[in-house]
């Protein structure tokens, strides 16, 4: 039932993944009573980073693996493993996803906008006369 989905997370921002659950037979998967878990950590061996939080939408069968964007800011950019377990009623725990996720750095630090504009100079950071690749501004 493990399925294996490399991710990319972009840092200083809320990541989500949405995952819609079928039984062995590709019917919906009642998931109501069942409890998931999911953690990433840098190798497997190390500290977890962060465990993401986990919302059930019963009505579709679907659990949402979600960071927040403190979450992910905190993260450095780079290869991290995760995975998503999920527990039965029987207590049997199953691994639903596995992989590796890739945290991209972000330009934007949304804490250094004030106004989410920008003032005085030139709004793109360019000069007239500027060489951009062979071209000039």
């Amino acid at each position: 039932m493990t399925s294996r989905t490399n991710v990319y997370i972009d840092q200083n921002t809320d990541f989500r993944l949405s995952l819609e659950l079928e039984d062995d037979d590709g019917d919906p998967l009642a998931i109501n009573s069942y409890s998931f878990f999911s953690t990433i950590k840098k190798m497997y061996s190390t500290v977890k980073v962060a465990d993401f939080s986990i919302e059930k939408q019963v009505s579709n069968n679907t659990i949402t693996l979600t960071l927040t964007d403190e979450q992910t800011g905190s993260m450095k950019p780079g290869k991290y493993q995760y995975d998503a377990l999920m527990r039965k009623t029987s207590g049997e725990v199953v691994k639903l996803i596995e992989g590796l996720a890739f945290v991209e750095p972000s330009i934007t630090d949304i804490d250094d906008l004030s106004s989410g504009t920008i003032t005085g100079g030139d709004a793109d950071g360019l000069t007239s006369g500027d060489n951009l690749d062979g071209g000039t501004y």
